[in-house]
């Protein structure tokens, strides 16, 4: 069972009235994961934070919003918004600076740990380049560049407030139909304007964009969208044209799921699914969760991509 804390300007816990009503919005193509929340009205001082429960289990831990105390002809309501704790990193300015050759955990130290984040168990990295901070960047901003430079990866903050480097990929599966989770609805989608079909890369400074990166299943099946990459601005150039072959494939393929059900918490995990029209379906990973409940039940609709690299549709 579903249920809420939340916190006061006293850092006081508060044990909210019933819940009416719960939206949890989570995919990992967007910063900050987002609630709204309607409970039975009850007096309370200005309220801070917020975390979702099941059982004992911290399912989104977040700063809230807005506040809003509704009166009408049905009752008297307390409703939250709030984003997950990546909203500190969105709403906050860096301090403009330069970095030779950051690493990942002074990173972490500057820009997400004042934050309360906690960071994946993993070792240290180092970019072996320069990195600058402009005047007006986020401190987000300052995290995806550096993931990205040395990575060549998103960061992903969960929205228990974890920050994963490379994006969230958990241990855990899930079955979608069969024996498995069982869902109401299914659709595939293909975007072939996601895919890239070749990277060029320009290899000096004298010279042109003349060594080409090829996809190999993209250009077969005749998809012409092609990317310029300067390998004097990147210590991995080959490694980044792979990167952006890998995230346009990855991106050109979903599964979309109608769940009646509470998937919150399962972002990440590898996905399979069964289905008589779509068949059998591999080397999935839930990318987003998008749950309801209200007075007539609850269901979850899930977006599924790619685990790893696809070589034919």
């Amino acid at each position: 069972m579903l249920r809420c804390v939340l916190r006061d300007i006293n850092g006081r816990k508060i044990a909210v009235p019933e819940l009416l009503s719960l939206k949890v919005d989570i995919d990992e193509g967007v910063p900050a994961d987002s609630l709204y929340a309607t409970f039975a009205y009850a007096p309370t001082e200005q309220l801070t934070e917020i975390a979702l429960y099941e059982e004992d289990v911290p399912l989104f831990i977040g700063v809230i919003d807005e506040e809003e105390h509704e009166r009408n002809e049905l009752g008297e309501y307390l409703k939250i918004s709030a984003r997950s704790l990546a909203a500190h990193l969105l709403d906050n300015e860096a301090e403009p600076c330069a970095y030779d050759h950051p690493s990942l955990s002074l990173i972490y130290e500057r820009y997400v740990k004042p934050f309360g984040i906690k960071m994946e168990d993993r070792a240290d990295a180092v970019f072996f380049g320069e990195q600058s901070v402009m005047k007006g960047y986020s401190c987000w901003r300052v995290l995806k560049n550096f993931c990205i430079a040395c990575f060549s990866a998103v960061p992903r903050i969960s929205s228990v407030g974890v920050l994963y480097p490379e994006g969230i990929l958990n241990d855990g599966e899930i079955v979608f139909g069969g024996d498995g989770v069982r869902y109401t609805q299914i659709s595939e989608v293909k975007k072939r304007c996601e895919e890239i079909s070749t990277v060029y890369v320009k290899a000096s400074n004298a010279g042109n964009y003349t060594l080409p990166i090829d996809n190999l299943s993209a250009n077969a099946r005749g998809i012409r969208r092609v990317r310029y990459l300067n390998a004097m601005l990147t210590e991995s150039p080959l490694r980044c044209a792979d990167a952006m072959i890998r995230n346009g494939d990855k991106k050109s393929y979903e599964i979309h799921l109608s769940c009646p059900s509470c998937l919150l918490g399962k972002e990440g995990y590898r996905a399979k699914v069964r289905d008589t029209l779509l068949g059998e379906k591999e080397d999935m990973y839930i990318s987003a969760v998008h749950y309801r409940m209200t007075s007539d039940g609850e269901y979850s609709n899930v977006i599924l991509k790619r685990r790893q690299k696809h070589v034919d549709q």
